[in-house]
C-alpha cells in the first residue's frame, strides 16, 4: 500500500470526527436556528459522516478511489449551509466550520494521487479494459 493511499484513508477516517460533531450539534439545537422546533431534515446531516466512513473503508479495502472523492460533496454542502445560515442571521462564524471540509479535501487529494490510483488498478482480480 503506498503512503498516499494510507494517508487518504487516515484523512478520510479523521474527517468523520468534525462531521459527526457538527451533526450532533445541529441535532441538539434542532437545525440552523435554535428558536424553531426540530427540523425534519436534521436527520440527513448524519449521512455525511456515514458516507465519509464508507468511502474511506472502500479505498482501504482496495475497491476504488472515486467514492472518497465524492464524499467531499456532503462536507462542502454542510459547510456552505452553515455559512449561508450565519449570513442570513448576520452572525460571525469564523473559520471553524472549514474543519468540516479540510480532511475530506485532503483525503480526496491523496486518493487522486497517481500512486494510489496505480495501487488500486493493480489489485488482484481486476480485469483491465481493452485498449
Amino acid at each position: 500500500m503506498p503512503w498516499t493511499a494510507l494517508t487518504a484513508g487516515i484523512c478520510g477516517v479523521v474527517a468523520i470526527v468534525p462531521l459527526l460533531l457538527m451533526a450532533l450539534l445541529l441535532f441538539a439545537i434542532g437545525g440552523f436556528s435554535s428558536d424553531a422546533a426540530r427540523e425534519p431534515w436534521v436527520w440527513l446531516v448524519f449521512l455525511a459522516p456515514v458516507v465519509q466512513l464508507v468511502a474511506a473503508l472502500w479505498l482501504l479495502t482496495r475497491r476504488g478511489w472515486v467514492p472518497l472523492v465524492l464524499a467531499v460533496l456532503p462536507s462542502v454542502a454542510l459547510t456552505w449551509l452553515i455559512y449561508g445560515a450565519a449570513r442570513e442571521e448576520d452572525e460571525a462564524v469564523g473559520v471553524g466550520p472549514l474543519l468540516i471540509v479540510l480532511f475530506p479535501l485532503l483525503a480526496a487529494g491523496f486518493a487522486v494521487a497517481r500512486p494510489t490510483r496505480a495501487w488500486l488498478a493493480a489489485r488482484p482480480g481486476r480485469v483491465r479494459p481493452p485498449v
